[in-house]
């Protein structure tokens, strides 16, 4: 992989805080915040949009635990990672 495209790749998130830190900067984190939202069910505002999904993974983190709601943040950002590798192909 050469560099220019390891700099577009977007790092994993280590907890909600980043995750919310990163979202406020980078749309991309903010999408993908959504996209897990989504994927735990989320539906409404909180599927839309980057401070409803936030609330979402929260809730979740509450009544689960944080450290599997952020595996959930990761794993969808290794499935578009995946994605995108088979549309460059």
């Amino acid at each position: 992989m050469t560099t220019a495209r390891r700099k577009k790749l977007i790092p994993k998130v280590t907890s909600l805080g980043e995750l919310q830190r990163l979202g406020l900067a980078d749309e991309r984190y903010a999408e993908l915040a959504v996209k897990a939202a989504q994927n735990l069910g989320a539906s409404g505002d909180r599927a839309t949009t980057f401070d409803g999904a936030m609330q979402w993974l929260r809730t979740n983190a509450q009544e689960t635990s944080e450290v599997g709601v952020v595996d959930e943040v990761n794993f969808c950002r290794d499935l578009v990672v995946r994605v995108m590798r088979r549309l460059r192909r």
